[in-house]
């Protein structure tokens, strides 16, 4: 019984190790004369290759077998996301092939730093996989907008916060680093000093003595007279040996205006020919400033005139308009001054009952007045030119004798 055991176990084992060389063999792909160029040079294992290129990479092989359904592709090590694939022709056994690849070198990677290429060919009958040790470096002087953390979309009138991270990818400290934004349409250009950025952190019990990494917030005030539309915002990164830039989306949608007008008084009674003044009060509660255009509707029994046709009233405060009205005969009479913003539009309803004629002694009187005035300042005059008079000097006549 126990040998029987034994004997069981022996075939199951032999047959897992058989099914699994089976697998292998038939997984593999066969190919001779492989030969990898990276960059123009044989793939030797001391390849160098700069931080954020792209790299040709050359593959030449011979097929063994016949195949189809045909993968190449190519990738670095941790970076598998960024995998370039290009699909190919069937294998035909004996036939010599060459497939190109351009590869992405990473950005995020120390000043120097061992990389692994892996090149890879994967078809219907099995699949070819070898990888190839890079040297990477840096470049000499480089930087990276890291994150730009804004709102995509903000109000005209308000506020944009903005969280700008600068990072130094070069091989060389970057110093005097500054970063400006920029949205010319807008005429706004803001800049912050981000001083000098080291190649690495440099800490010492977790206490940093320098970065390579900066960050800063930009309060960016939007003029409450932005059209609504699709703006560029260019954020820049410099300093006196490089400069990098990218360009980001804000949405600027218009504030509506929030307020009131109101009539003061909303009717009087006066008499033809009489002016009467009304008050047109401009009220706004919002938070920008508003620009009110003015206008009175046409009416004619009456003449209505304003003392300002444009006002403008800051947020949070009232303005108030004089409305000068004369009517050309009797009756009760309703006119209005309409207030139009850019996103607001209102206007204030007045009556006026007109009765009588104005009095003429009234006007006689104002006539009187006037003219007396006249005289009044004639009769000044005529003094003040007696009084500077000088009077002529009479002759001296001395007494002879003889």
């Amino acid at each position: 019984m126990y040998k029987k055991t034994i004997l069981v176990s022996l075939i199951a084992v032999l047959t897992i190790a058989m099914l699994g060389a089976f697998a292998v063999a038939a997984s593999s792909l066969s190919v001779s004369n492989q030969y990898v160029e990276i960059d123009g040079l044989p793939a030797t294992g001391n390849n160098a290759v700069i931080s954020g290129d792209t790299i040709p990479v050359t593959v030449d092989f011979t097929a063994n077998e016949n195949a189809s359904e045909v993968t190449v592709s190519a990738w670095v090590q941790g970076y598998r996301s960024d995998r370039v694939e290009k699909e190919f022709a069937d294998l035909v056994d004996g036939s010599d092939y060459r497939a190109r690849l351009s590869v992405p070198v990473p950005t995020d990677i120390d000043p120097t730093e061992d990389l692994t290429l892996y090149v890879r060919i994967e078809t219907d009958e099995g699949n070819w996989e070898e990888s190839y040790n890079l040297k990477a470096q840096r470049n000499p002087n480089e930087l990276e907008v890291l994150l730009v953390d804004m709102d995509n979309s903000v109000k005209a009138g308000s506020t944009l916060t903005m969280s700008v991270v600068v990072k130094n990818i070069g091989m060389h400290e970057a110093e005097d680093t500054i970063v400006k934004v920029d949205i010319p349409e807008l005429g706004i250009s803001r800049s912050a000093y981000y001083e000098d950025l080291s190649v690495e952190d440099i800490c010492d019990n977790d206490t940093c003595d320098k970065d390579n990494a900066g960050e800063r917030k930009f309060f960016v005030a939007i003029p409450s007279s932005a059209k609504s539309g699709s703006y560029k915002v260019e954020i820049t990164a410099y300093s006196d040996k490089t400069k990098t830039s990218v360009v980001k989306n804000l949405v600027v949608s218009d504030t509506p205006v929030e307020g009131k007008v109101l009539s003061n008084p909303a009717s009087k009674t006066f008499a033809v020919g009489e002016e009467a003044v009304y008050e047109l009060v401009l009220v706004n509660s919002g938070n920008s400033i508003a620009v009110y255009n003015l206008a009175p509707e046409a009416s004619d029994a009456l003449s209505v005139s304003l003392s300002d046709s444009v006002a403008t009233v800051p947020a949070g405060s009232s303005k108030t308009v004089k409305v000068y009205v004369k009517a050309n005969r009797e009756g009760t009479f309703g006119f209005a001054v309409n207030a139009v913003s850019d996103s607001f539009g209102s206007k204030a309803s007045y009556t006026a009952t007109v009765k009588g004629q104005a009095s003429a002694v009234n006007n006689n009187i104002v006539v009187l007045t006037i003219v007396l005035a006249i005289i009044f300042v004639v009769l000044v005059i005529i003094l003040i030119v007696l009084l500077t008079r000088k009077p002529q000097k009479s002759e001296e006549f001395g007494e002879s004798y003889y």
